[in-house]
C-alpha cells in the first residue's frame, strides 16, 4: 500500500526499538487511551503474537520524498478487532513518532490507505474510531480521511486518575469510496 510520500509495509524486527522509543514519548503515549511504559521484550511479543488471518492488521509508516526515493521508517497504523459477520473494525492505532515528519500530510495519506485497505481489499462495510476527549484536536484528522463523528461517549474510560469521556467516528464503505474514488488521498 502505497502514495507517492507513503509507503505502508510490514513490521520486521529491526523497527522493533525504533517502535518502543517512538511510543514511549510523551508526545505519541498521551494519545493513547492505555499506556504502560513499552519494552522491547513486549513489543517482539506483541508483534509475534500478531496471525496473518487475525482480528488485528498493524504495519509500518515508511516516509519518502518520491515514488523511487529510500523510504524511512516514521511511525505504525493498524486496525483491530475485525468482525467478520458484521464487516466492521476499528481503525489504530496511528502515531507518526518521528516528530519531524508531524504536520506534513502523512498520517491522513497512511490513514485512506488502510481504509482503502478495509474497504476495497477485505470487504469491510465500517470502520470505526475512538478519539479520548483529550485528544479531541486529532478529529478533524480523521475527518480528513473520511471518518463521521457519531457521539461522545460521557466518562467512558478511566484514564490517568480520572474518568473521560471517548468520541466515536465512523466511516461507511459507501461514503469512503464517494469521498476517494481512486481509494488513494488527494492533495
Amino acid at each position: 500500500m502505497e502514495t507517492e510520500r507513503v509507503l505502508l509495509s510490514a513490521i520486521e524486527p529491526e523497527h522493533i526499538p525504533a517502535i518502543v522509543r517512538w511510543r514511549n514519548q510523551p508526545q505519541v503515549y498521551e494519545g493513547f487511551i492505555e499506556y504502560e511504559p513499552l519494552s522491547t521484550t513486549q513489543q517482539a511479543a506483541f508483534l509475534a503474537g500478531l496471525s496473518s488471518g487475525g482480528a488485528r492488521r498493524l504495519w509500518l509508516i515508511n516516509a519518502r520524498k518520491g515514488p523511487q526515493a529510500d523510504a524511512i521508517p516514521i511511525g505504525t497504523v493498524g486496525i483491530m478487532d475485525l468482525d467478520w459477520r458484521n464487516r466492521r473494525c476499528e481503525f489504530g492505532p496511528i502515531f507518526i513518532g518521528e516528530l519531524e515528519y508531524r504536520g506534513q500530510g502523512l498520517a491522513t495519506e497512511a490513514e485512506v490507505l488502510v481504509l482503502d485497505y478495509c474497504f476495497n481489499h477485505l470487504g469491510l462495510h465500517k470502520v470505526i474510531a475512538h478519539v479520548t476527549e483529550s485528544n479531541a484536536a486529532v478529529i478533524p484528522f480523521h475527518e480528513a480521511a473520511g471518518f463521521t463523528h457519531d457521539t461522545l461517549l460521557r466518562d467512558h474510560i478511566f484514564r490517568q486518575g480520572r474518568f473521560e469521556g471517548l468520541h466515536l467516528l465512523s466511516c461507511l464503505s459507501d461514503e469512503f469510496r464517494e469521498r476517494f474514488p481512486t481509494g488513494r488521498p488527494t492533495r
